[in-house]
Protein backbone atom coordinates (compact mmCIF):
# COMPACT_ATOMS: atom_id res chain seq x y z
CA UNK A 1 0.00 0.00 0.00
CA UNK A 2 2.83 2.12 0.44
CA UNK A 3 4.19 1.82 -2.59
CA UNK A 4 1.04 2.34 -4.00
CA UNK A 5 0.20 5.54 -2.15
CA UNK A 6 3.83 7.30 -3.08
CA UNK A 7 3.20 6.68 -6.81
CA UNK A 8 -0.36 8.06 -6.90
CA UNK A 9 0.87 11.01 -4.95
CA UNK A 10 4.13 11.17 -7.06
CA UNK A 11 1.60 11.75 -10.29
CA UNK A 12 0.02 13.91 -8.68
CA UNK A 13 2.65 16.13 -7.82
CA UNK A 14 3.70 15.77 -11.38
CA UNK A 15 0.63 16.78 -12.91
CA UNK A 16 0.13 19.70 -10.10
CA UNK A 17 3.43 21.19 -11.01
CA UNK A 18 2.76 20.78 -14.88
CA UNK A 19 -0.72 22.34 -14.45
CA UNK A 20 0.26 25.28 -13.01
CA UNK A 21 2.30 26.35 -15.45
CA UNK A 22 -1.55 27.22 -17.04
CA UNK A 23 -1.73 29.70 -14.79
CA UNK A 24 0.90 31.95 -16.53
CA UNK A 25 -0.93 30.79 -19.60
CA UNK A 26 -4.09 31.82 -18.35
CA UNK A 27 -2.38 35.59 -16.90
CA UNK A 28 -0.81 35.71 -20.83
CA UNK A 29 -4.22 35.44 -22.38
CA UNK A 30 -6.09 37.63 -19.95
CA UNK A 31 -3.10 40.33 -20.22
CA UNK A 32 -3.42 39.92 -24.56
CA UNK A 33 -7.28 40.43 -24.31
CA UNK A 34 -7.33 43.35 -22.19
CA UNK A 35 -4.89 45.03 -24.30
CA UNK A 36 -6.51 43.98 -27.65
CA UNK A 37 -10.29 45.28 -26.46
CA UNK A 38 -9.04 48.53 -24.66
CA UNK A 39 -5.65 49.85 -26.66
CA UNK A 40 -6.85 48.59 -29.79
CA UNK A 41 -10.63 48.27 -29.87
CA UNK A 42 -10.41 44.60 -31.20
CA UNK A 43 -11.24 42.22 -28.89
CA UNK A 44 -11.12 38.42 -29.39
CA UNK A 45 -13.39 35.95 -30.07
CA UNK A 46 -10.81 32.93 -28.52
CA UNK A 47 -9.79 34.13 -25.24
CA UNK A 48 -12.56 33.39 -22.64
CA UNK A 49 -13.69 30.37 -24.40
CA UNK A 50 -9.43 28.88 -24.17
CA UNK A 51 -9.20 30.44 -20.68
CA UNK A 52 -12.47 28.16 -19.83
CA UNK A 53 -10.91 25.74 -20.72
CA UNK A 54 -7.20 26.16 -19.46
CA UNK A 55 -9.14 27.11 -15.76
CA UNK A 56 -11.36 23.61 -16.09
CA UNK A 57 -7.71 21.95 -16.63
CA UNK A 58 -6.19 23.69 -13.52
CA UNK A 59 -9.35 23.46 -11.30
CA UNK A 60 -9.87 19.54 -11.90
CA UNK A 61 -5.97 18.62 -11.16
CA UNK A 62 -5.93 21.20 -8.48
CA UNK A 63 -8.10 19.22 -6.29
CA UNK A 64 -6.33 16.35 -6.08
CA UNK A 65 -3.18 18.10 -5.52
CA UNK A 66 -4.93 19.96 -2.31
CA UNK A 67 -5.71 16.77 -1.58
CA UNK A 68 -2.01 15.32 -1.09
CA UNK A 69 -1.10 18.41 0.42
CA UNK A 70 -3.53 18.15 3.08
CA UNK A 71 -4.34 21.41 2.17
CA UNK A 72 -8.44 21.26 2.09
CA UNK A 73 -10.40 22.24 5.20
CA UNK A 74 -10.79 19.65 8.08
CA UNK A 75 -12.14 20.94 11.68
CA UNK A 76 -9.12 20.03 13.26
CA UNK A 77 -10.15 21.87 16.73
CA UNK A 78 -12.63 18.48 16.97
CA UNK A 79 -10.73 16.29 14.90
CA UNK A 80 -7.55 16.37 16.93
CA UNK A 81 -9.40 15.65 20.15
CA UNK A 82 -10.70 12.41 19.24
CA UNK A 83 -9.32 9.32 20.43
CA UNK A 84 -7.68 7.05 18.24
CA UNK A 85 -10.35 4.84 16.94
CA UNK A 86 -12.82 7.45 16.27
CA UNK A 87 -10.00 9.08 13.79
CA UNK A 88 -9.97 5.88 11.92
CA UNK A 89 -13.59 5.45 11.95
CA UNK A 90 -13.51 9.47 10.72
CA UNK A 91 -10.83 8.72 8.10
CA UNK A 92 -12.72 6.06 6.50
CA UNK A 93 -16.19 7.57 6.81
CA UNK A 94 -14.17 10.19 4.62
CA UNK A 95 -13.00 7.76 2.42
CA UNK A 96 -16.57 5.98 1.64
CA UNK A 97 -18.43 9.21 1.29
CA UNK A 98 -15.61 10.87 -1.29
CA UNK A 99 -15.36 7.39 -3.04
CA UNK A 100 -19.62 7.66 -2.96
CA UNK A 101 -19.59 11.38 -4.38
CA UNK A 102 -16.50 10.91 -6.67
CA UNK A 103 -17.74 7.78 -7.95
CA UNK A 104 -21.32 9.06 -9.46
CA UNK A 105 -19.51 11.69 -10.80
CA UNK A 106 -16.99 9.55 -12.26
CA UNK A 107 -19.76 7.51 -13.99
CA UNK A 108 -21.61 10.49 -15.23
CA UNK A 109 -18.41 12.35 -16.24
CA UNK A 110 -17.77 9.49 -18.23
CA UNK A 111 -20.71 9.08 -20.12
CA UNK A 112 -20.73 13.17 -20.84
CA UNK A 113 -16.75 12.82 -22.13
CA UNK A 114 -17.84 9.89 -24.76
CA UNK A 115 -21.17 11.59 -25.97
CA UNK A 116 -19.25 14.88 -26.54
CA UNK A 117 -16.42 12.89 -28.15
CA UNK A 118 -18.94 10.41 -30.31
CA UNK A 119 -20.34 14.24 -31.76
CA UNK A 120 -17.44 15.94 -31.55
CA UNK A 121 -18.88 18.78 -29.64
CA UNK A 122 -17.86 22.62 -30.33
CA UNK A 123 -18.51 25.93 -28.78
CA UNK A 124 -21.67 27.69 -30.52
CA UNK A 125 -20.71 31.10 -31.22
CA UNK A 126 -17.57 32.18 -34.07
CA UNK A 127 -15.27 30.43 -32.37
CA UNK A 128 -15.95 26.74 -32.96
CA UNK A 129 -13.61 25.74 -29.89
CA UNK A 130 -13.79 21.89 -29.54
CA UNK A 131 -15.60 20.89 -26.22
CA UNK A 132 -14.73 16.85 -26.16
CA UNK A 133 -11.21 17.56 -25.00
CA UNK A 134 -11.83 18.99 -21.47
CA UNK A 135 -14.89 16.62 -21.40
CA UNK A 136 -12.86 14.15 -21.68
CA UNK A 137 -10.25 14.70 -19.54
CA UNK A 138 -12.45 15.36 -16.58
CA UNK A 139 -12.98 11.65 -16.04
CA UNK A 140 -9.37 11.08 -15.89
CA UNK A 141 -8.44 13.72 -13.45
CA UNK A 142 -11.41 12.19 -11.42
CA UNK A 143 -9.79 8.86 -11.64
CA UNK A 144 -6.70 10.41 -10.24
CA UNK A 145 -8.90 11.84 -7.53
CA UNK A 146 -10.14 8.91 -6.43
CA UNK A 147 -6.98 6.92 -6.37
CA UNK A 148 -5.13 9.99 -4.23
CA UNK A 149 -8.32 9.65 -1.89
CA UNK A 150 -7.42 6.36 -1.44
CA UNK A 151 -3.61 6.71 -1.14
CA UNK A 152 -4.67 9.38 1.76
CA UNK A 153 -7.62 8.02 3.40
CA UNK A 154 -6.89 4.18 2.82
CA UNK A 155 -3.58 4.08 4.52
CA UNK A 156 -2.83 3.02 8.32
CA UNK A 157 -1.86 6.32 11.15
Amino acid sequence: MEAFSKTIKAIIETAGRISSILILLIMAIVSFEVISRYAFNAPTSWAWLINKQLFGVFVLIGGSYALIHKSHIQIEMLYDHFPKTMKTFVRWLTLAAALCFLGGLLWKSAIMGMVALKVGEKATGVFKLPLYPLKMFMPFSIALFILGCIAVYGKKK
